[in-house]
């Protein structure tokens, strides 16, 4: 780690300037994979800010279309990032921007965060107070042609709650929610950790493969997230809302603040597993209750992230030289705060 030792506090007081062979191209380097993709989802060359108001970016994951140095920005997934395996780029430019790029929760971010002090410059997360938002999804205010299924579509639903998981225990604790809800409403739990397997379909995932039939059979989706921590929603609430199924969610994120307005059944705010299973069962005996729920499919809709002209905006404004001193902190919080060590009311009581 000598290069990321000998790149201290002086970054803090570097000059404002930064080379680059065409002063009116921002490039962007990803370093590393971001899980299983090449281009974080966002994609390659020009095309991921066509319709940005800043245009004038341009991506690659090759390491050779420049001098290292010379990129404006390089972008590393915090998640799988290992100085030995990937290397640390073999030149800096103290003006150009390293990012640090997370999709996960501190709680399941496995690469250590402390030497990394000191090397990032700008945080690209789902939290609203990283310098780029990258949220799974986002939701927009906007009108749409959206008609409600009728009563009969969700009497012809025959199945009560599915559930698609693929790591049989978190520190959520969220199977131990689940286990008890079984033993009162019907739910089915697909993948490693039940007894159902989704259809066979390439190059998806096992999340993937199930949603083609949750719309259809199910009036309930178990949306829950492995960790409770600040703002962290994953793309299984999302994928839940883009089809005609409640998402029950569990979590440690504002709902209320994130979600369509009365599009969730939010865990949190029932005292015990009777108060939610009655309600879900009223909901069931009730379609006009249930429609209620996609009322915001008229006002509302689901987009792919923004992140791409997030960051090819703030690589066009004044460079504010800024640099993460502590990841670790930034992370979890001065006391740990970002992520919950306790669980609601409705957990404890399970306990």
């Amino acid at each position: 780690m000598l290069l990321l030792i000998q790149y201290n506090k002086s970054v803090v007081s570097i000059l404002n300037f930064r080379y680059n062979d065409n002063a009116d191209v921002k490039h962007i380097l990803f370093w590393t994979k971001f899980f299983y993709t090449d281009d974080y989802y966002i994609g390659f060359g020009s095309e991921p800010f066509s319709e940005c108001e800043y245009k004038n970016c341009f991506i690659t994951k090759n390491r050779s279309f420049l001098s290292v140095d010379k990129f404006d920005a390089i972008i590393f997934h915090g998640n799988e990032f290992d100085e030995k395996e990937h290397k640390v780029p073999s030149a800096r430019n103290p003006n150009q921007i390293y990012i640090f790029v997370n999709g996960e929760s501190p709680v399941m971010t496995f690469k250590g965060l402390q030497p990394f002090n000191y090397f990032y410059n700008w945080t690209m997360t789902y939290r609203s107070d990283s310098e780029i938002q990258f949220p799974y999804e986002a939701v927009v205010k906007k009108d749409t042609d959206y008609v409600l299924p009728s009563k009969d579509f969700v009497q012809n639903k025959t199945k009560f709650m599915a559930w698609f998981v693929s790591r049989c225990e978190a520190w959520s604790r969220r199977e131990v929610l689940i286990n008890n809800l079984k033993q009162y409403i019907p739910i089915d739990v697909y993948g490693k950790c039940g007894t159902l397997q989704c259809p066979q379909k390439p190059n998806l995932s096992p999340e993937e493969k199930c949603l083609d039939i949750l719309e259809n059979q199910y009036k309930f989706y178990f949306a829950a997230e492995n960790s409770n921590c600040k703002e962290y929603i994953t793309e299984k609430m999302y994928n839940a809302l883009k089809k005609n199924v409640i998402p029950v969610v569990y979590g440690g994120a504002n709902y209320t603040k994130i979600a369509p307005p009365n599009s969730v059944i939010n865990v949190a705010n029932f005292k015990n597993v009777t108060e939610l299973v009655n309600y879900l069962k009223f909901l069931d005996a009730n379609p006009t209750e249930y429609l209620k729920y996609f009322e915001w499919k008229k006002h509302y809709v689901i987009i792919n992230n923004q992140a791409a002209c997030q960051l090819c905006q703030k690589l066009n404004e004044p460079l504010v030289n800024k640099i993460v001193k502590d990841l670790h902190r930034w992370s979890w919080g001065p006391n740990n705060e970002n992520c919950k060590s306790g669980f609601p009311d409705i957990i404890s009581s399970l306990l």
